[in-house]
């Protein structure tokens, strides 16, 4: 076998080294450049709602028809990540119930009297309603299937329903309803699943809410 001097192996291994790392470098960089990309593309974001250009409605149906209103959001801040709202606490100002679709200044103050009374959402004792974001999927484009707790005069309910989202810059809307059975907060004024004989007076347990929630990237 021949001999091969300590100066050559060192000058072969040296050589060798030198190639791999050059190797190495050439593949790092463009892996390097996609793990910060990535990083970017899944990091999780925070935005704040705008509570004046947002919009909540709600419609409580009777046997002989409805009544429309609209409720103010105190405040709101969710997590935004992969896509999908990961969690998030949306503040309602329940002493901003308001009646929009009757004209007759006494019969509408009538009627928003009874709906902050103890008959409905006793908004003295319960100034505040909450929604808690506990996660959300994917349902289609720009679509997610939300999942989250409803908390209504201190009685707290899982509940789910769809949003659309719409995003522009920093800027995001989303736009969903959700429908509520009122009777699992403890309201159940007029409501046929507990009394009877109501006739035409009696009230839908199910009441809509309607929502265009807009904020902000902080």
């Amino acid at each position: 076998m021949q001999n091969v001097s300590s100066n050559k192996l060192k000058h072969i291994t040296f050589g060798v080294y030198t190639t791999n790392r050059i190797q190495m470098k050439k593949i790092a960089l463009p892996f390097l450049a996609f793990a910060f990309s990535a990083i970017s593309l899944s990091a999780q974001v925070n935005y704040k709602v705008n509570t004046e250009i947002s919009s909540v409605e709600w419609i409580g149906r009777k046997v002989t028809g409805q009544h429309e209103g609209v409720i103010q959001l105190k405040n709101g801040s969710y997590t935004f990540e992969n896509g999908i709202i990961t969690k998030g606490v949306f503040i309602v100002n329940m002493q901003s119930i308001r009646i929009t679709d009757i004209e007759n200044k006494d019969q509408n103050e009538k009627l928003q009297n009874h709906l902050i009374s103890s008959d409905f959402f006793a908004v003295k004792d319960n100034p505040i309603g909450k929604l808690t974001v506990l996660k959300s999927e994917k349902s289609g484009e720009n679509k997610l299937n939300v999942f989250a707790e409803l908390t209504i005069k201190g009685i707290s309910k899982r509940v789910e329903f769809n949003v659309t989202l719409l995003k522009d810059g920093k800027k995001m809307v989303a736009i969903g309803e959700v429908d509520i059975n009122r009777t699992e907060y403890d309201i159940r004024y007029g409501s046929g699943s507990f009394f009877d004989n109501l006739g035409d007076k009696a009230i839908k347990d199910l009441f809509s809410i309607k929502f265009k929630v807009a904020s902000i990237q902080q």
